[in-house]
C-alpha cells in the first residue's frame, strides 16, 4: 500500500492504530481474550473512539475549530491544511472512521 502525507499527517494513521491498540489491550486485560468474539459490536466502538481521537488531534494540529458546525462544510474540505494524510486534512479522516464504526456497531448488535 502507498501512503502519503504532509508534515505530521502520518499521525492520522497512528491515531487509528494506537487507539485500537490501547482499546484492545484494555478490553483484553479487563475481559479476557474472547471479548471481541463475544461482543462483535466492540469493533465499532473502537472505530468511533479512533475517529474521535483523530478529529481532536487533527483539529488541534491544523489549528481549526473542534466544532464542525462553526464553519461551512465546504470550507472544512478545501482549506489549505498544513497536516494532511492522503491529500485530505487529518481531521477529515475521522468522518469515514465514525461512519464505519456506527455500521459495525449496528451490524454487531443484530
Amino acid at each position: 500500500m502507498v501512503f502519503w502525507w504532509t508534515n505530521r499527517g502520518f499521525l492520522s494513521l497512528l491515531f487509528l492504530v494506537g487507539t485500537f491498540g490501547v482499546f484492545g489491550a484494555a478490553l483484553t486485560f479487563g475481559f479476557g481474550d474472547g471479548a471481541f468474539s463475544r461482543w462483535p459490536w466492540l469493533w465499532g466502538v473502537g472505530l468511533v473512539l479512533a475517529g474521535a481521537v483523530n478529529w481532536v488531534g487533527g483539529s488541534r494540529l491544523n489549528r481549526t475549530p473542534l466544532n464542525p458546525f462553526r464553519t461551512r462544510i465546504l470550507d472544512r474540505l478545501t482549506y489549505r491544511a498544513s497536516n494532511k494524510f492522503l491529500s485530505l486534512p487529518m481531521e477529515l479522516w475521522a468522518l469515514p472512521t465514525l461512519v464505519l464504526g456506527v455500521v459495525l456497531i449496528a451490524r454487531g448488535l443484530m
